[in-house]
């Protein structure tokens, strides 16, 4: 027992010696090899790459908020075309309704114009020979009543009133249609008749 202690003993300060030398070795490899090196070689390259981080990218991953704003910013074009495009159709529309409006209101005064200096010779001029033409003086008012048939179940009944007095002017009063439906707007009339809206 004590002879197997003895054999143990010496083979592990062998392997303690042997190891010691090995290390000895290796650093002395290292050593050499570290002191043969020119200066001006370029250190071997590191397994990893290096990496880096843009002021740009940090602050983005910051916070949402950040994140939409860098959103908006790589798409800023299309949204300026986007709000262009809907400034250009309100622009347009608004012009639109203006120009409609405008329109209408020309035709409208147009009409107004048309109506307001009918007399019975304007009537005539413009529309032609009435089927009846008759003047009843009740005095101290002439009292004019021109009717025109435009078709079968188309008349149409002007009347104008003026003074007795050969100085005074035609006052239109009314329009009618054979059915005593009277006409009250310069719309209404023209519609009607489109000749009252005649420049003769």
């Amino acid at each position: 027992m004590d002879h197997t202690r003895q054999a143990e003993n010496p083979s592990s300060s062998e392997l303690t010696a042997a190891a010691v030398a090995e290390r000895q070795a290796e650093a002395k490899e290292i050593a050499e090899s570290l002191a043969g090196k020119p200066a001006a070689e370029a250190p071997t390259q590191s397994r990893y790459a290096a990496v880096t981080v843009s002021p740009g990218s940090a602050r983005s991953g910051s916070s949402p908020v950040a994140e939409f704003v860098g959103f908006l910013e790589q798409t800023k074009r299309l949204w300026l075309m986007v709000v262009g495009t809907i400034v250009g159709l309100i622009v347009l529309v608004t012009a639109a309704q203006r120009g409609f409006a405008w329109f209408s209101e020309k035709r409208e005064r147009k009409q107004e114009q048309a109506v307001a200096g009918v007399t019975p010779e304007h009537l005539l001029a413009r529309c032609g020979q009435p089927l009846e033409d008759t003047t009843k003086n009740v005095y101290p008012i002439l009292m004019r009543t021109i009717t025109y048939q435009i078709s079968r179940n188309e008349t149409y009944i002007f009347d104008f009133s003026r003074t007795a007095e050969e100085t005074s002017d035609w006052v239109f009063l009314s329009m009618k249609d054979g059915n005593s439906k009277s006409y009250e707007t310069a719309e209404e009339k023209v519609s009607a008749m489109s000749c009252l809206n005649s420049r003769k």
